[in-house]
């Protein structure tokens, strides 16, 4: 004989959040998003150490081999050098700057100015691009020389019809784009854990539809550094293979290690600025 549980109605029924439009999965953004994750968060050592292997080997390819130079992709007037690589610095603060305020909204909740801190980082960064990049200008021009004088100018030495000599060009195409892959895993690692967040706000029954919004907004930012990163690992490949010689590679490489190692790895964990947000252990 089936028995059927009787309802009392002293019970009052179990209340249920409704679900906020922001919060409607999308299947697309949910397939890159995974696989931003299995990019972006392998450990930034081992990515650096990577790209300094991945230079030297694609530099002695380069130095036993001709290739073919007249594809429109690897010229310097192609659209994606013009305003993809030159633009490079531009591409890497409107994409990583989002990702970093938002992502440090949703982890501070109640601290309205942790996310202009962490922002902060990228201004440290842009002064060290700066920085190196005229650092880079300084030893080209240093290295340099005239058979009609040393001290002369490239627009000097062709007026006295002398012959000039290039000194050696660091490459900043690639120390940029190293060093802006460096950054972008850094500051990824601030989505890992971001299933704390969401548990917080259900707890203490935050604003659900403010926070579906913000982690969209999260998600999207995530994905672009994801194609970001992609983009920078072709051009390296191109950069490397047709530009440059193996020493103003390697140079640019370790330039951009050593800039993303004195602030990420020596500068943040010491005080000076705020670290990228590791919710590794659970935060209120």
């Amino acid at each position: 004989m089936s028995t059927k549980r009787k309802t009392s109605k002293a019970d009052p029924p179990t209340p249920r959040r409704p679900a906020s439009p922001n919060s409607t999965p999308n299947a697309a953004l949910g397939i890159f998003v995974a696989i931003a994750r299995q990019v972006l968060f392998i450990d930034a050592r081992k990515v650096a150490l990577f790209y300094l292997a991945f230079v030297t080997i694609l530099s002695f390819i380069e130095s036993r081999i001709e290739l073919d130079s007249t594809y429109y992709l690897v010229q310097k007037h192609s659209v994606l050098n013009q305003y993809g690589v030159k633009m490079g610095w531009f591409w890497t603060l409107v994409i990583v700057g989002p990702f970093i305020w938002f992502a440090s909204k949703a982890h501070n909740r109640r601290d309205r100015d942790q996310p202009i801190a962490d922002v902060c980082r990228l201004g440290v960064a842009t002064a060290c691009w700066y920085l190196s990049v005229q650092l880079f200008h300084k030893v080209h021009a240093a290295t340099s020389m005239c058979d009609k004088g040393r001290r002369l100018t490239r627009l000097q030495c062709s007026e006295k019809e002398g012959v000039w000599t290039p000194g050696y060009d660091i490459s900043g195409h690639c120390f940029l784009m190293i060093y802006s892959i460096l950054i972008i895993t850094e500051e990824a690692i601030a989505y890992r854990n971001y299933q704390q967040v969401t548990d917080a706000v259900n707890q203490m029954d935050g604003d659900r539809e403010e926070h579906d919004r913000l982690t969209r907004c999260i998600q999207y930012f995530f994905v672009a550094m994801l194609f970001l990163h992609a983009f920078w690992f072709k051009q390296i490949i191109i950069s490397v293979l047709y530009y440059h010689i193996f020493a103003e590679e390697i140079l640019g490489a370790l330039v951009a290690v050593g800039c993303w190692f004195l602030t990420y790895r020596i500068m943040y964990p010491s005080g000076f600025l705020s670290p990228p947000i590791n919710r590794s252990v659970s935060r209120r």
